[in-house]
């Protein structure tokens, strides 16, 4: 897997939301737009 450098934009990929549905991250970017992405990771 590459790394991304500091800058770089980053891959379009396919998410799957917590209802089901499945969405690309260009949906969410764009014309002047930015997009964070938090994971979080179960510990339990």
């Amino acid at each position: 897997m590459t790394r991304l450098q500091s800058g770089q934009a980053a891959p379009d990929v396919m998410l799957s939301l917590l209802d089901g549905r499945s969405v690309a991250l260009s949906e969410y970017w764009g014309d002047g737009r930015s997009l964070l992405l938090i994971f979080l990771r179960h510990l339990a």
